[in-house]
């Protein structure tokens, strides 16, 4: 059994694109890939600590941050999830040297198949690490931008007719169907007029990526809270922020910051764990 503080899940791609995933709790790492199909038992803890400051709080923002830093933190501003609004040029980004660091920086736009064609952006060089953490079997280089809001205001303009989030009911339930993005890229090309900052990518390679996943979770959110404190069931499989259970699906990023143990155990039965009339692969 670990214990601590949950941070998040640690996602490293392996030969050929494979997803290797660790969940990071306190100052330990659980491998989770080879535990498909054994239980998990996790447990809340009345502890939570901020993620920045590392303070005792009774109450966690998103992102596992506590309210002080919520709003003080640039990577916690309206302008982090929606690009195009940076305010940097203005002189009233809130760390003027973590924007500098961060958000004026190259970025690239890229489209993603994550149980459906989406369009995103993410630092240039972070693009596998991005794809990983959205559950992406496709993806592909589509611009480079100047800077994170010049990659905004592409991204914008693209997600007027393609969705900028994932379908994340599709991505637990069901394997994904292969896009052809070089189609897509092709057809935008010939469509948008490109934004000041942004350059279109020629011959980017298409990346592929698979999961550790023995059968799809149902399409329903499991949680920790004060009316359930525990959680017990059998592991089916992980896929981008997803732990693919029996009984449905748990974002390890949604519960980020909280105090939990986690534990390894046999196999639970069909009845205990509330099978969905899912057949697992092995």
């Amino acid at each position: 059994m670990i214990a601590g503080r949950l941070n998040g899940l640690f996602i490293t791609a392996q030969s050929e694109g494979a997803a290797s995933y660790e969940l990071s709790v306190g100052a330990q790492r659980l491998h989770l890939n080879p535990l498909l199909g054994e239980g998990l038992r996790l447990t809340l803890r009345p502890q939570t600590f901020c993620g920045h400051c590392n303070a005792a709080v009774d109450e966690l923002m998103r992102g596992g941050y506590c309210r002080t830093c919520f709003f003080a933190l640039a990577r916690c501003d309206r302008c982090f999830v929606s690009p195009s609004r940076c305010h940097y040029v203005l002189g009233t980004c809130r760390e003027p040297e973590w924007g500098e660091q961060v958000c004026m920086q190259p970025h690239l736009v890229y489209l993603a198949n994550s149980s459906g064609i989406k369009v995103g952006l993410t630092q240039q060089g972070r693009q596998q690490q991005r794809w990983l953490a959205q559950g992406a079997t496709q993806g592909l280089v589509i611009a480079r931008a100047n800077t994170r809001r010049d990659a905004g205001v592409l991204e914008a303009m693209i997600a007027q007719t393609i969705s900028d989030r994932t379908p994340w009911r599709k991505l637990v339930s069901q394997p994904p169907v292969a896009i052809n993005l070089y189609s897509v890229f092709e057809q935008l090309q010939r469509q948008l007029v490109l934004p000041e900052g942004c350059q279109w990518a020629e011959g980017e390679a298409e990346h592929e990526l698979t999961y550790p996943v023995a059968a799809y979770a149902p399409p329903m959110q499991q949680s920790l809270n004060e009316k359930t404190p525990e959680l017990a069931d059998n592991l089916w499989g992980i896929k981008g922020q997803y732990l693919l259970l029996q009984t449905g699906a748990f974002n390890v990023s949604r519960h980020v910051g909280i105090t939990l143990a986690v534990e390894v155990t046999p196999r639970y039965s069909s009845t205990r764990s509330g099978n969905d009339g899912q057949i697992p692969l092995f």
